[in-house]
């Protein structure tokens, strides 16, 4: 029977639908009483399935570790939608996030989340790359060759596509080990905050 104990030590049956959960919930559930396979949704939108053998390093984005072992990792065949810091202070090719190990992504149309407006610089742009050839030029996720400009990363907007990423057209496959980076493509900007919102769907984890 699929469930866990709460902090009382009260053993509650998970409902056919996804646990909704935000990360720091999941994070203290007992995962000693949860059944391998147990499928949990975040309020985020991410949608996992615990794995009680898996040993991947926990970031909180593809992996979070339960708290007595296993981990929770997205769920193969599930849409993703992971949300990636970034500011201005960010140095160029500065690491994102990594995809965990033996995992394979394929991604769709990235976009921009603004909270700050991204201004300063000698027409400054961003975009978003992979350290993982073929998409490891500046923009191939995000962006494009000639980056996100600050007329277009302006935070009244909030959620914005931005110009799609060089090589997404053809299809991204990120595999183990793939580092997702920031790209100042032109100049640097000296304020600006948000996120860049990765898309996709895992193929295996």
């Amino acid at each position: 029977m699929n469930g866990f104990h709460d902090s009382t030590g009260k053993f509650r049956r998970l409902p056919e639908a996804p646990l909704i959960l935000s990360v720091e919930e999941l994070k203290l559930l007992d995962s000693s009483q949860i059944d391998d396979g147990v499928p949990v949704q975040t309020n985020d939108g991410r949608h996992f399935v615990f794995r009680r053998s898996s040993t991947l390093t926990p970031d909180d984005l593809f992996v979070v570790a339960g708290r007595y072992g296993g981990r929770f990792v997205l769920r193969p065949g599930a849409f993703f939608d992971v949300p990636l810091p970034i500011s201005s202070a960010l140095e160029d090719a500065a690491e994102l996030a990594t995809v965990p190990t033996s995992a394979v992504l394929m991604l769709g149309r990235s976009y921009w989340e603004v909270t700050e407006d991204w201004t300063g610089g000698s027409a400054s742009s961003i975009g978003i790359s992979s350290d993982q050839a073929p998409n490891d030029t500046k923009g191939d996720i995000l962006g494009g060759a000639s980056g996100d400009v600050e007329a277009t990363l302006v935070a009244s907007a909030g959620k914005v596509l931005g110009t799609v990423g060089t090589d997404v057209a053809g299809g991204i496959l990120l595999k183990g080990g793939a580092k997702i980076r920031f790209d100042r493509i032109t100049s640097a900007f000296t304020a600006g905050a948000g996120f860049a919102r990765i898309v996709g769907h895992v193929l295996t984890i």
